[in-house]
């Protein structure tokens, strides 16, 4: 999993320990999901939701192409607003907790639930934030060459987003939309608990 360079390491052991990492993907191991055939800043290809109160801290996305091969060249965008961007529809994709536990309690803090929701083709509300990363990759699914490995994603530096806030991933190609396997970890804790 993919994981800025520049986030302590102690503070991630400490997130895992107390239960706050989260890794989304398909319910299904081989389910996929397809980009979008050009831009839109309405139509992401995941939205990450991070409620009011809570603070949540992305660790990385991991891509490979899968499926139908792409129209063309494939553009990969990483946005982040501090507005809920989350407008209808799109898959709440299941968010687990890799600790072990997969609900939990102010009585068992180790058992966390997740707090941020990850849509995978929502529609969203358009808006201004900032672009963190961006790539344009070539569209290959073929395992002849060895597969076009990625693109990974992990942030520079830590990035915490107070909520309400967005992570939005734009992936599209012309004529037809590139196919994904992916996953997504990030962590997330409330406002004002003192992590960090």
């Amino acid at each position: 999993m993919p994981r800025s360079t520049a986030m302590s390491t102690d503070l991630i052991w400490r997130l895992a320990a107390e239960g706050r990492i989260f890794v989304a993907s398909d319910a299904d191991e081989n389910d996929l999901v397809t980009g979008q055939t050009s831009f839109a800043a309405t139509t992401p290809t995941f939205l990450l939701q991070v409620p009011a109160g809570t603070i949540c801290v992305p660790l990385g996305l991991t891509l490979a192409q899968t499926g139908s091969v792409a129209g063309g060249a494939i553009d990969v965008i990483v946005y982040i607003d501090n507005t809920d961007r989350y407008s209808s529809g799109g898959t709440s994709e299941l968010v687990f907790n890799p600790n072990g536990l997969s609900a939990g309690s102010a009585a068992s803090p180790s058992a966390r639930t997740n707090l941020c929701t990850f849509y995978s083709s929502p529609t969203a509300i358009a808006g201004v934030g900032a672009r963190l990363w961006a790539a344009t990759i070539g569209q290959d699914v073929s395992p002849a060459e060895g597969g076009a490995p990625g693109p990974s994603w992990a942030p520079p530096a830590p990035l915490f987003l107070t909520g309400p806030a967005s992570l939005l991933v734009f992936t599209y190609a012309g004529t037809t939309g590139p196919t994904w396997f992916w996953s997504a970890t990030w962590a997330e804790f409330p406002a004002g608990s003192g992590i960090g």
